[in-house]
């Protein structure tokens, strides 16, 4: 439920390892903290704007979840959210999935899947990438790593994370009290081992989800920047999460 398909660096990231950690169904996650930051809820939808580049060129992506659904050649399942942007901005694909599922006490992001016709998941993405943890508390940091392939060639990358308290925080869509941040980097040694490639700031409300999240391009400083701001949102059920005016 973020523009992580976002071409900030063309290259393929393919994580370490295929399934290889235990994970559990999505709706039997562990920790309800992370459900209650990031909801994994069949029918929910989120609206939000998108500005992107030097001239903050805007356009909308509507996401829905569509619920859990089996991975071919595998026991366990992904939960899909379906993407869809209004109009085209550089770097971002107009229509795709992405799928969450819990693995070694995160929830972690595989943007590489594809829904086949028989309701079956296909996984091109490996494992995906840690972006929340479990039961998330201001303070916690991890790192993960990845393996990138540009021709015959390839070369490690690091992702490093923390999370930290945001307070109460204001978009388009209102106010929303108990928010944290997750501050993530995307570090690549080819490029500079001193700063980051890729910068990230991802705002997530309790019972609401992801309401903010920047992304930067260090190599490319502001002309590859892209803002994203929650505008609307509901939940297919009786008492649904409102936000403050």
């Amino acid at each position: 439920m973020i523009a992580r398909r976002v071409a900030l660096s063309l290259v393929v990231l393919c994580t370490l390892g295929l399934w290889s950690c235990a994970s559990d169904p999505v709706q039997r996650a562990p920790g309800l903290a992370s459900r209650e930051y990031f909801p994994l809820r069949s029918g929910g939808h989120w609206s939000y704007e998108i500005r992107a580049g030097l001239f903050a060129r805007r356009t909308r992506m509507e996401v829905t979840a569509r619920g859990e659904h089996a991975i071919r050649g595998s026991d366990q399942r992904l939960f899909l959210m379906e993407e869809q942007l209004s109009g085209r901005i550089y770097g971002l694909e107009p229509a795709g999935l992405v799928g969450y599922r819990v693995c070694d006490g995160y929830l972690t992001r595989i943007a590489a899947v594809a829904l086949e016709p028989d309701g079956q998941v296909s996984v091109f993405g490996g494992e995906g990438m840690s972006f929340l943890p479990v039961e998330p508390a201001p303070g916690q940091t991890w790192s993960d790593r990845t393996e990138v392939f540009r021709g015959s060639g390839g070369a490690g990358q690091t992702w490093t994370a923390e999370v930290a308290s945001a307070g109460r925080v204001r978009v388009p869509a209102g106010s929303f009290d108990d928010v944290i941040v997750v501050r993530s980097q995307q570090w690549d040694p080819d490029w500079d081992t001193d700063r980051p490639l890729h910068s990230y700031e991802d705002f997530y409300a309790r019972g609401v989800g992801l309401i903010r999240s920047v992304s930067r391009n260090n190599s490319q400083g502001f002309w590859m920047s892209i803002e994203q701001e929650l505008v609307a949102f509901h939940f297919d059920e009786e008492n649904p999460v409102r936000a403050r005016p």
